[in-house]
């Protein structure tokens, strides 16, 4: 296993898609704000300055959007497993009610 540093850049516009991760990830926004789609249609906001940790396995599926005018720039640290991607792209979660979570500004 191998620890990671990684940037990742979504422009304005842009999304992850739905997806999820073998292991659990610290990430850092550095710029612009990110809007997060949680496996319970929780929606999260972060921007520069923000931490967060997406959480490892298939029942936590989520999606990134870049809703924004400037590019989201996050710094990923996480422990690559041998053998596994670093996202598996996933279905979206079927519709519940919509939860705003106190984080979401």
């Amino acid at each position: 296993m191998d620890v990671v540093a990684r940037e990742v850049v979504i422009e304005p516009g842009g999304s992850t898609g739905w997806h999820y991760h073998h292991m659990e990830i610290s990430a850092i926004v550095k710029s612009g704000t990110l809007t997060r789609i949680l496996h319970d249609h929780t929606v999260e906001v972060s921007t520069a300055g923000d931490f967060f940790v997406e959480r490892a396995g298939a029942h936590h599926v989520h999606l990134g959007r870049n809703l924004g005018a400037v590019p989201v720039v996050l710094h990923l640290t996480y422990a690559q497993p041998e053998d596994r991607p670093f996202a598996v792209p996933a279905p979206a979660p079927a519709q519940t009610s919509r939860r705003i979570s106190p984080r979401t500004r």
